[in-house]
């Protein structure tokens, strides 16, 4: 009877997952490698981080996919895509951007790329919306000073170029695991560093009873009163103030198993580290924020990674559009040489 009951709510059963297991397998070896190879050495280690690791690449990829793009960004779609021309001030910054960033011009020039047509890449940018005096029609008058929101964008960087729309997403996934490794060390040393902090605390105030104890001595030597008792007590209840903060802060990582904990509870909780929210602003070919009927609409994510926030947009550009030097950095070399 007891066989059949263990058998009937067992959850020893294989487990249904959208990712490959020897995908998840190598992303578990990668978080031991990158934040503390010593969790290996505890027995069902990977059962245990499995679902924490899956959950995080699901959160990653549920959040990637939903990035616009690719928008087809050249010089004709400047002048043929809202979209295009919003994100750019100029053809001359489009130009600019792709022909000078570093990244996407060295996966250019390697020689397995020789043959591509076109690249593609994540574009991330910074938005900013202001108000300010323009022209309206109303009616059949054209309006002075009328208060106008205005969108633009600015310090655009191309990030993780590759071969296709594919590779791009899939990389930018692997940037947010990593990302989420790199807050579990980081927690790691943020608790080590507070702990260092406390022991100097800890040994600078046991000094300064030590020496007020002394000097108390002295002065009872001499039938004297002295003036710092209530120093002297401070003292004592922030050294037990800090004892006892000390005694949980060794608790919180006392053994490789919290290390374990502490990176599972980073994984499980990735919603905290990364997101993403999708947005359009409706534009006119000024970037004037205007309703649905007299603009288009213009895509973009907010992507949110630790405390940084970027907006973005995956983008494909051909490569025989790439130049040697832009018209923006033969001007600049003009006017500084």
């Amino acid at each position: 009877m007891l066989a059949w009951l263990h058998k009937l709510f067992s959850t020893d059963e294989p487990r249904t997952s959208r990712l490959p297991a020897e995908e998840i397998a190598q992303h578990i070896d990668l978080a031991i490698k990158e934040f503390d190879s010593r969790i290996a050495l505890i027995p069902g280690y990977r059962k245990k981080l499995l679902p924490a690791v899956e959950s995080a690449l699901l959160h990653a990829e549920s959040l990637i996919e939903r990035i616009p793009g690719p928008v087809d960004v050249n010089a004709k779609a400047y002048g043929a895509d809202p979209r295009v021309n919003a994100y750019f001030g100029s053809p001359e910054k489009l130009e600019h951007l792709f022909s000078h960033s570093t990244e996407f011009r060295a996966f250019s020039d390697q020689p397995a790329q020789a043959n591509l047509e076109y690249i593609y890449a994540l574009m991330v940018m910074t938005r900013h919306r202001k108000t300010r005096p323009g022209h309206a029609l109303r009616g059949d008058m054209v309006q002075s000073d009328v208060m106008q929101d205005v969108v633009y964008f600015s310090d655009h960087h191309l990030v993780k170029p590759a071969e296709s729309e594919i590779e791009v997403r899939r990389d930018l996934r692997e940037r947010a695991f990593q990302h989420l490794l790199a807050e579990s060390v980081q927690k790691v040393a943020l608790h080590s560093k507070e702990k260092a902090d406390l022991e100097r605390k800890k040994v600078h105030l046991k000094m300064e009873i030590k020496t007020r104890h002394a000097e108390r001595s002295g002065l009872d030597f001499l039938h004297e009163k002295s003036t710092d008792d209530a120093a002297g007590g401070l003292y004592s209840r922030q050294l037990s103030e800090i004892e006892q903060k000390l005694a949980k802060l060794r608790r919180r990582l006392e053994s490789i198993n919290d290390y374990l904990d502490l990176l599972i509870d980073v994984l499980n909780h990735s919603p905290d580290y990364c997101g993403l929210e999708s947005h359009e602003d409706c534009l006119n070919r000024i970037n004037v924020v205007v309703d649905a009927v007299a603009g288009h609409q213009v895509p973009y994510a907010d992507i949110r990674i630790g405390k940084t926030r970027r907006c973005g947009v995956i983008v494909r550009y051909p490569r025989k559009e790439l130049v040697d030097t832009s018209r923006i950095a033969s001007r600049l070399h003009s006017l500084y040489s």
